[in-house]
């Protein structure tokens, strides 16, 4: 498993919609998008975990950089 760091997300994204777009490049384990506590706004970043670390590293190759919905993400893995 590999855990990946999203940034620059759209603030209106929901789990289910950031899981089905890193889902192009493997099979999503799990999301972990980061939100105020008070509100539960997006704070317009996450994590995200692949089950394989090819599929990891497929994401970061086609997703880092590119556009989601009206956004340039930021794709990188995680580091501890």
């Amino acid at each position: 498993m590999s855990v990946l760091y999203v940034g620059n997300l759209p603030f209106k994204i929901s789990d289910e919609d950031l899981a089905a777009h890193f889902a192009t490049a493997g099979e999503v384990a799990e999301v972990h998008h980061v939100r105020q506590s008070d509100s539960g706004r997006s704070q317009g970043c996450g994590f995200i975990t692949m089950n394989d670390d090819e599929a990891a590293a497929k994401a970061v190759e086609s997703l880092n950089g590119q556009e989601f919905e009206g956004r340039e993400l930021s794709v990188c893995l995680a580091r501890p």
